[in-house]
């Protein structure tokens, strides 16, 4: 693992692989990186390893070893057609059971793995793309992402921010921004569940949950090799062995992935590329199985990204309703370089264990580590108006314990325990290095430094409990109730350099503030924690009709725990006065969503429909809230609770195989957000009638696939379309051209081959092939540099692929 200049590798780390690692050089990168996950299992694959010998030893010789039943453990599997031609039965664990998709009672879409291989899926938010009324997006690249479901989700900008979509990867619940824009590879399948989530989860959730679930070790030899290359500079490499070392008893699988990308912009004020970034990423897991009713899977992994910022272009405005004129795609016009860079590794324990009379036990022990660190300009003009520097460490432990019946009696249920602790520390500081630029008044545009470092400490704790009734065989209910507590603690201390301000020798750390000459004053300090508690519910009554129909209704309630606001925004006039923004607790949200709708399957399983209707009501509802101080022309950015909304709509789902090599899948959202109770913090102005921010009326999707047989060999060709419609960025619903998002259509398409039985294939893929120049991002007009700034997504892109499988 290579570790920035800027970043220190963890103790954690540094004590399990040693301090004298001689690796650690760029042309070791490869090995280095997967060394600490090796490191990290060998202990468990040692003991396992002696375990098995042992046994191995106790039998005659000659004698074989039964396979071990399938038990515990996947999170996701794709099962035989139901009938020759007939579609696959995707299984889902949304109600952490395995069950046919068609017989969960929510709306879930599931993104096979296959579908992540043709369509070239390359990181977490790429998966929005493929459900109903689910929006996702990079934020600051691939180091903070950011998804809605049903108009609800994260607008917090913040680093200490808490999403109302709760993202797992393998059952592990991740928190933190920076733990949740990984790389996907060797997946076995991402689920996404529209709606509130608490009863059966590890935390609570207001918007819905997606999961990651990767390829897990299996008992065979198995195994690729993968490389890409596209414009751009695209490069990406992918390696996968799974190896079992003893028969049905213990199995290895290793996971390593790199990309690079020159990015497509260049910074027209210092020729240097824009966007450029290469990813590094491996998992190592070990399953033991010492028994039929016994197993544990070890799951340890790292990550190394290092990039330049992504590219942001500013238009020029003289007020917030100018019209947003933008430019080329391919220049920026900067007078700083922005870098960034994120290190992480984590490791985790999922413990499972049948102890008779159909009971099922699960244990899952967690621990993630990251440090992430950015620099780059605050108004992305060639002109000295603002710098800006973030280093991020969070760490986070959780435990989660499940004790399950057997899911086939006539009343099944599941009781569980959660705990969740998170460190958060985190500085961020802004400047204005001499000479300055010109601004009215000219204070505003002089020399300035603002730094603020806090420490949030977060310990959850909730009890759950789930049962479903089989009351006839027609008809079964089913109610979870979930009680959480929530406590916070926020150490928090800003200060402000006051004029003139002056820095030592060249202000290359122009963020440590010794480097600062002038006085340094303290603009605000917190100092203090918060609880919260909630007990969450749902209800869920299905109708079975026939085999293949069900009805269903769903009531369920969300919560979303409380947070501190921690965005400071100085005073640039009065330096060393009171801010303008301060820091605060945010309470936490609620929503009751209600919901009603049918699945089902048609034609011998050649078509599968589900569509539901939805009305959620929303209270508390957390909010990022953007103004413009007039006396200062600062831009105030504050989380803030707004009284009241509601939310409805509704989603329709379908997939076909009208004949046996041709599937058509797709889906609908429709979608209508309304403030109820919402007085603006600022000015104090009603916001009542106003729209959800980021909040779609419509998303449609459509994929066509078609596999192909030849006498030289087999293939696929496929397309797959993604509707997002017109929304708003902020919550004031400004009318402004930069501050909304027309509707947009995004196209590809790909295909593969694989010669006759051979192990190679090869397949290619072309992105945005209608090359659509959209926007993704705009920043809140700034008036100090009377600029817009605002974010591209990705050009018209394609990338070529050869595979060969190892066995």
């Amino acid at each position: 693992m290579i570790y920035p200049s800027s970043l220190s590798a963890p103790r954690s780390f540094l004590s399990l692989s040693g301090r004298a690692m001689a690796c650690l050089s760029r042309r070791n990168r490869l090995a280095c990186a997967a060394l600490p996950s090796l490191i990290l299992a060998s202990g468990l694959v040692a003991s396992a390893t002696s375990s098995a010998k042992a046994e191995t030893q106790g039998k005659p010789s000659g004698a074989k070893t039964a396979p071990a039943p399938a038990k515990g453990g996947k999170a996701s599997k794709v099962a035989s057609p139901a009938a020759s031609g007939g579609l696959e039965t995707v299984m889902v664990t949304a109600n952490r059971r395995t069950q046919d998709i068609q017989k969960v009672a929510a709306t879930v879409t599931a993104i096979s793995a296959t579908t992540i291989a043709r369509q070239h899926l390359d990181s977490a938010a790429d998966v929005a793309a493929f459900a109903p009324n689910v929006l996702g997006y990079n934020f600051d690249g691939r180091l903070r992402p950011r998804y809605y479901i049903r108009g609800v989700g994260n607008g917090n900008v913040a680093n200490n921010a808490i999403g109302a979509v709760a993202v797992y990867a393998d059952d592990v619940y991740l928190n933190s921004l920076s733990f949740q824009g990984f790389p996907l590879f060797d997946q076995a399948q991402v689920a996404i569940l529209n709606g509130p989530q608490g009863t059966l989860w590890g935390k609570n959730a207001t918007a819905g949950a997606i999961q990651f679930t990767s390829r897990r070790p299996e008992f065979k030899k198995e195994g690729h090799a993968q490389v890409d290359f596209g414009d751009y500079g695209q490069k990406r490499g992918e390696f996968v062995i799974n190896t079992p070392i003893t028969a049905n008893t213990l199995t290895t699988r290793l996971s390593v992935r790199q990309e690079n990308s020159d990015g497509w912009a260049k910074n027209a004020s210092t020729g240097k590329d824009v966007g450029n970034f290469g990813d590094f990423a491996a998992r190592f897991q070990t399953l033991w199985r010492p028994s039929d009713d016994l197993e544990f899977l070890l799951n340890t992994h790292v990550r190394d990204m290092q990039s330049s910022n992504v590219p942001y272009y500013s238009a020029s405005g003289t007020s917030v309703y100018s019209p947003l004129k933008t430019s080329s795609r391919d220049w920026t016009n900067s007078n700083v370089n922005g870098r960034q860079a994120l290190v992480s590794e984590g490791v985790s324990l999922h413990t499972t264990w049948h102890p008779g009379h159909g009971l099922t036990f699960t244990s899952i022990t967690a621990f993630e580590n990251a440090q992430r660190r950015q620099t780059g300009d605050g108004d992305y003009t060639p002109l000295e108006y603002s710098r800006s520097y973030d280093k991020l460490h969070p760490v986070q432990v959780s435990q989660e314990f499940r004790l399950a019946s057997d899911p086939h009696q006539r009343i099944a249920w599941i009781a569980g325990a959660y705990y969740f602790h998170e460190t958060l520390n985190d500085h961020y500081a802004t400047a204005t290095l001499p000479p300055g630029a010109p601004t009215t008044p000219a204070i505003i545009g002089q020399p300035a430094f603002t730094s603020t470092q806090y420490r949030q400490t977060t310990d959850s704790f909730a009890i759950f409990g789930n049962t479903t009734i089989h009351v006839v065989p027609w008809f079964q209910v089913a109610g979870g109730v979930r009680w959480t507590h929530d406590h916070l603690r926020l150490d928090l201390d800003s200060v402000q350099a006051r004029s003139p301000v002056s820095f030592a020798g060249n202000a290359t750390n122009w963020w440590n503030a010794q480097n600062v000459l002038s006085p340094i004053t303290g603009i605000d300090s917190y100092h203090g924690g918060k609880s919260w508690s909630n007990v969450s519910f749902d209800v869920e009554p299905q109708f079975l009709i026939g085999k293949n129909q069900m009805l269903y209704v769903r009531i369920a309630d969300g919560y979303r725990s409380g947070v501190f606001n921690t965005q400071i925004t100085p005073n640039p006039v009065n330096r060393g006065g009171t801010p303008l923004q301060t820091a605060r607790p945010v309470n936490p949200e609620t929503l009751t969503s209600y919901e009603a709708g049918y699945k089902g399957s048609w034609f011998n399983h050649r078509l599968t429909l589900s569509a539901d209707g939805f009305y959620s009501k929303y209270d508390n509802i957390q909010t990022s809230w953007t103004a413009t101080d007039a006396a200062t022309k600062s831009t105030i950015i504050s989380l803030t609770n707004a009284a009241s909304g509601r939310t409805l709509g509704g989603e329709f789902s379908f997939q076909a195989r009208p004949i046996d090599d041709l599937t058509i899948s797709g889906n609908v959202g429709v979608l209508r957000t309304k403030f109820t109770d919402f007085t603006a913090p600022t000015g104090a102005t009603s916001l009542k009638g106003n729209e959800f921010a980021r909040a779609p009326h419509q998303t449609a999707n459509i994929s066509v696939d078609w596999n192909f047989r030849t006498g030289i060999g087999n293939g696929s060709v496929g397309t797959h379309w993604n509707y997002t419609g017109h929304y708003y960025y902020l919550v004031s619903n400004e009318k402004a051209s930069a501050l909304q998002q027309s509707s947009v259509w995004l196209g590809d398409v790909h295909a593969s081959f694989r010669p006759g039985n051979s192990r190679w294939e090869i397949s290619g893929i072309v992105n945005n092939i209608t090359g659509n120049r959209y926007l993704v991002q705009v920043l809140p007009y700034s008036a100090t540099s009377q600029t817009f700034t605002y974010q591209y997504s990705n050009p018209r892109m394609f990338l070529l692929s050869a595979r060969v499988d190892f066995f």
